[in-house]
Parts: C-alpha cells; structure tokens; sequence
C-alpha cells in the first residue's frame, strides 16, 4: 500500500510548482513529439512519462495555498525533481525543503 506525506505549501511556493510542473510537462510533450520518429518502445515509455506529467500538472493545479495535503512520496519526488530543474531558488527552494521534510515523515498508512 502506498504511504502518504502531508505537506502545506504558501502561495508562492505553488506557483513556483505549478510553473515547474507546466514547464516540465511541456518538455515531456516536446520528447514525445521527437520519440514519435523513433522505435515504438521509447515512444511508449515517453508517453507514459508525458502522461505522468500531466497528472502531476493538473493534481498541482488543485491545490490551495495552507491546505495540508497529502500525497504521495512518489509524487512529491516527481515534483522536487520538477522545481529542481526549473525553480532552484527562492520559492522553489523553500518547497524544495518542505517536500524533504515531509519525506521524512510517513503522515499515513494505508
């Protein structure tokens, strides 16, 4: 069964996710497009990837500022991985630190 984490996140801190995660998906889109030319498997995994981002995106574009939330580690990975490569600083970097305290703390159990 998948462990959930709860995490809060401030306004500034979702738009520097939601821009990370949107600039992300993009880029999956974009190596979907460039993987449509080449095998069928490297288009298949790249699909999953694409179609794994835009969940990500469209779960991200949910949430509220101070909500408690809780997620899996899974996802929070994916996007600490997304606000590394594209919001290292500033809010980012304050939900960089959030998502690394909440790892280390499983919320729930199921």
């Amino acid at each position: 069964m998948p462990q959930f984490y709860k995490v809060v996140f401030n306004a500034e801190e979702l738009d520097a996710i939601r821009r990370a995660c949107d600039a992300q998906s993009g880029r999956e889109d974009r190596l979907l497009d460039e993987a449509a030319g080449g095998s069928l498997e490297a288009a298949v995994v790249q699909e999953s990837r694409a179609d794994d981002m835009l969940l990500i995106k469209s779960t991200v574009s949910i949430f509220k500022p101070g909500q408690t939330i809780l997620i899996t580690g899974d996802d929070l990975e994916t996007i600490k991985k997304c606000l590394k490569d594209h919001a290292p600083s500033g809010a980012g970097k304050s939900a960089i630190k959030k998502i690394d305290d909440s790892l280390s703390n499983v919320a729930e159990r199921r």
